[in-house]
């Protein structure tokens, strides 16, 4: 399932990336969605990033998490 969020995640950051560089090639705006599109994926992968590197520091610190020791993928 995991597989699969990934692959979406980066197919819409993929359209949304391309989709902005040939607006900006062809000196057009960008439209609101795509706009929209792009703040999602940035705060959805900020949010993330700050989530990941606080269970890493946790972890580093030596505290106990039940998720720590728990497998992938059941």
């Amino acid at each position: 399932m995991a597989e699969f969020f990934v692959f979406l995640y980066a197919m819409a950051t993929g359209f949304v990336l391309l989709s902005l560089q040939r607006n900006q090639r062809e000196q057009r705006p960008n439209s609101q969605m795509v706009t929209m599109m792009g703040w999602g994926l940035f705060s959805l992968s900020s949010t993330l990033a700050v989530l990941m590197a606080g269970l890493a520091v946790a972890i580093a610190m030596g505290m106990p998490l039940p998720i720590a020791n728990a497998p992938l993928l059941p």
